[in-house]
């Protein structure tokens, strides 16, 4: 390989002076080790990026079986900080000298700030590659794809873009800076939706999410068949299951007992699956019943909010009728004043003029007018031209 070339990543930088405090920790180091299995990474790329988010033809050009690891201590010289990524894989491209970066960061509960750790994670990444050797100007950056993985079984409901989480204004900035996403993916949704397990992968998600004996049982014959005994994969997945089996109360002295997948077949883990099965059972109960109080309480609030809305209606027509009813009194009294004056032919004839007047400023003129006009005809010819 020649000299500077940027398929080469460049080496760590050990930093001097005060010692670097690191200000991120994994907190699921089972997935970690789970994915630091290339063909686990190499399945995981395939489906949910170079199968979903990648135009094929560029996809094709990705090879997959170059994925090699990366740094994931990524250093702030200034500040005397640094960060760690939970994992890095590069992936050579075949016909050219580029390569893509993933950063994998691994999270069990969701995150509101994710996208601000994303942009932080991309930045120090692309800060790393440019201090390197063989980093130049002109000397293009390759692509750097931050992937989220929701290890956890409560669903993800926060936004992956910066932009959701920028006020009005700063709308107008966008164009001036990283409108960074993250591309999530939920393993519990995905191991939800396996019907078959056939991959290493697909076995250890549904090893990991099932509540079924069966499955669990099934998911271990085909980790057996597919994945190496030294395998780092391995390791993870005995960890995830000792450590979810002291979670559930079991004896220090069994969880020891659990060196192999081979040994996952005892009758403590099965407790503990069964364990395990009776609490997604009553947590389904659980959150069924709360999903009915809240439909019962939607239910009975929009009854109340048509309620009010009939009853306000009801008062708004019993206001109507009783303005209606004062106004024809109005016109009615005003008929019966111009009859005392001026007789009947002349009430009969405003009667006619007032009818469909509804308006007190127009009542009152014609009150006036009745009080102003020294006869019958002086009256109706006033009222009629100011009708």
């Amino acid at each position: 390989m020649a000299d500077n070339d940027p398929r080469e990543l460049p080496p760590s930088r050990e930093p001097t002076g005060p010692p670097v405090h690191p200000v991120h920790q994994p907190k699921d180091k089972s997935a970690k080790l789970l994915y630091r299995e290339r063909r686990i990474v190499a399945e995981f790329l395939a489906k949910h990026v170079l199968g979903k988010l990648v135009p094929s033809e560029i996809a094709d050009r990705i090879d997959l079986e170059g994925l090699q690891p990366g740094p994931t201590e990524h250093v702030d010289p200034k500040r005397r900080t640094s960060r760690h990524a939970d994992l890095v894989w590069r992936a050579p491209f075949r016909d050219s000298w580029l390569y893509i970066v993933f950063v994998f960061e691994f999270q069990a509960t969701p995150d509101w700030r994710m996208p601000v750790r994303v942009l932080l994670e991309t930045a120090l990444v692309y800060d790393y590659l440019s201090r390197g050797e063989g980093a130049k100007r002109g000397r293009k950056l390759p692509p750097v794809l931050p992937i989220v993985v929701h290890v956890g079984t409560e669903p993800w409901e926060e936004s992956m873009r910066l932009e959701d989480l920028l006020t009005d204004e700063a709308q107008a900035f966008l164009p001036f800076a990283l409108g960074q996403e993250a591309v999530l993916v939920s393993e519990a949704a995905e191991a939800a939706e396996l019907e078959r397990v056939e991959t290493a992968r697909e076995a250890a998600l549904k090893l990991r999410y099932t509540v079924d004996p069966t499955e669990f049982q099934e998911a271990v014959a085909v980790l057996k068949a597919l994945l190496p005994r030294d395998s780092v994969a391995r390791e993870g997945l005995l960890a995830w299951v000792r450590r979810s089996l002291v979670e559930s109360g079991a004896k220090e002295e069994d969880v020891e007992k659990l060196q192999e997948l081979d040994d996952l077949g005892g009758a403590h883990v099965d407790t503990w699956l069964s364990k395990k099965y009776r609490e997604t059972v009553r947590q389904g109960l659980e959150d069924g019943r709360r999903e009915a109080e809240a439909r019962a309480r939607k239910e009975a609030e929009a009854r109340a909010r048509k309620a009010e809305a009939r009853a306000r209606k009801a008062a708004e027509a019993r206001a109507r009728e009783a303005v209606a009813r004062a106004r024809q009194g109005h016109r009615a009294t005003l008929v019966g004043q111009a009859q005392r004056k001026f007789g009947v032919e002349t009430a009969t004839a405003l009667a006619t003029l007032l009818e469909g007047v509804s308006s007190p400023e127009r009542l009152a003129e014609i009150a006036n007018l009745i009080i102003d006009c020294a006869s019958g005809e002086e009256l109706l010819s006033c009222a009629a031209e100011t009708s």
